[in-house]
């Protein structure tokens, strides 16, 4: 006989075997009690196979229970990773429109700790609020640049659909304050530079013109303007070469290779190339630094920043003096240009590192100048590690202090 240890066949089969053993008795008391006999073993051994399997079954949707449970728990550890540590604003809405899920940047964004907001609560920031209303109305995805609290967010709302029916939506709010202010800078220096460029290509034009409807000029007044065209040349290729070397230095283009180099003679190498200059101008010159004084930096990135300092000091700072000194402490090597010309006012001193700024009278454009000098010396020094600090009080005379690290990787 089959028996299904399944199921509950086997008691219904032991019911069978009992009638069977009720009906042979009467003709064999003996043939009775084997089937009983017989049919209770078998009942029984069933039965524990039966009990059995049953167990192996529990203990096995336990175990499965558990190791769901498990990859829940890891889930939902991972969710909450993220959402912690996800550095942009997040937050999530149901279909009924009520907050379900949001991250600690998001509160701190709105200035709310409410855990059950609703995408139309009124005491949410005015711009995120009509965003949160179309997302949640529209239904598609949508991308809209907002202004808050001084910054600037890119906000990606994206609808959730489950199985084709609208589930909610989640809305990520991306910082874009730098991208702005770059592009801001850009169009800017774009701008000036567009300005500046037309200065000299005007002055060229203007007097190739003069040159040309006046053939008979006298010689003396022709080479006059000859000369003004080749300054003005010189002038126009200086900008261009370096509105190149702030691009390459903003693009991280130029190779800066720092060596050790004797300060020392480093520094006197430069102020040689000015010994001329400095006769014409009356300007007298002193270096303190120590001859074992050792500068880690590129020899020609230094040279550009100290010859745009001593530069600015012989056409604009209408000084008499100028002191270079050297300083070593334990971490850097402290370089002062430190003159006694007129100084600048405390208006201008935030600003005498931008692109073609200029900060007086004396600073024109007349002067040949760029006005990028000391944005790429300051550029310069940024890529040694370093900084470049400026001191100055009105016929004071001014302190640029450059601090290079004494020893970096190239």
């Amino acid at each position: 006989m089959f028996f299904k240890p399944k199921s509950n066949h086997y008691i219904k089969a032991w019911f069978f075997c009992l009638i069977l053993a009720v009906i042979v008795f009467p003709f064999s008391w003996l043939a009775s009690l084997l089937i009983m006999l017989v049919s209770t073993v078998l009942v029984l051994f069933f039965k524990s196979i039966h009990e059995l399997e049953l167990k192996k079954s529990i203990e096995t949707s336990q175990l499965t229970k558990f190791q769901h449970d498990q990859r829940l728990n890891l889930l939902q550890e991972q969710l909450d990773i993220l959402m912690t540590y996800y550095p942009h604003p997040m937050v999530l809405f149901n279909q009924r429109g009520q907050q379900v899920l949001s991250n600690a940047s998001f509160y701190e964004l709105i200035h709310l700790q409410d855990r059950e907001l609703m995408y139309d609560d009124k005491r949410l920031p005015r711009a995120i609020l009509k965003i949160f209303k179309q997302a949640y109305y529209q239904e598609t995805p949508m991308i809209q640049d907002i202004s808050l609290n001084n910054q600037f967010y890119s906000a990606h709302c994206l609808p959730i659909y489950v199985q084709g029916r609208y589930q909610g939506f989640l809305c990520v709010l991306q910082d874009v304050t730098r991208l702005v202010q770059q592009d801001k800078l850009q169009k800017r220096f774009v701008a000036d530079a567009s300005h500046e460029l037309k200065t000299p290509i005007t002055a060229i034009k203007g007097i190739s013109e003069l040159l040309l409807r006046t053939p008979h000029m006298n010689a003396e007044d022709r080479l006059d303007f000859t000369q003004q065209v080749y300054d003005q040349s010189h002038r126009l290729e200086q900008i261009v070469k370096d509105m190149l070397t702030l691009s390459k230095l903003s693009e991280d283009k130029m190779m800066i290779v720092k060596q050790p180099n004797n300060a020392k003679a480093l520094i006197e190498e430069i102020l040689n190339t000015f010994s001329v200059a400095f006769t014409q101008h009356h300007l007298n010159v002193s270096l303190n630094v120590n001859e074992k004084t050792v500068l880690y930096v590129d020899k020609k990135a230094f040279e550009s920043i100290m010859s745009n300092l001593i530069s600015n000091v012989m056409i604009h700072a209408n000084a008499s003096e100028l002191h270079i000194n050297v300083l070593e402490t334990l971490e850097f090597v402290k370089i002062t240009v430190i003159d006694n010309g007129k100084g600048i006012e405390a208006e201008h001193l935030p600003h005498i590192f931008e692109r073609f700024y200029r900060a007086s009278s004396s600073r024109q454009r007349s002067s040949g100048g760029s006005g990028l000098g000391l944005n790429i010396s300051r550029s310069f020094v940024l890529a040694h590690q370093g900084t470049l600090e400026v001191e100055s009080e009105p016929h004071q005379g001014c302190k640029f202090t450059l601090s290079f690290p004494k020893l970096t990787l190239s």
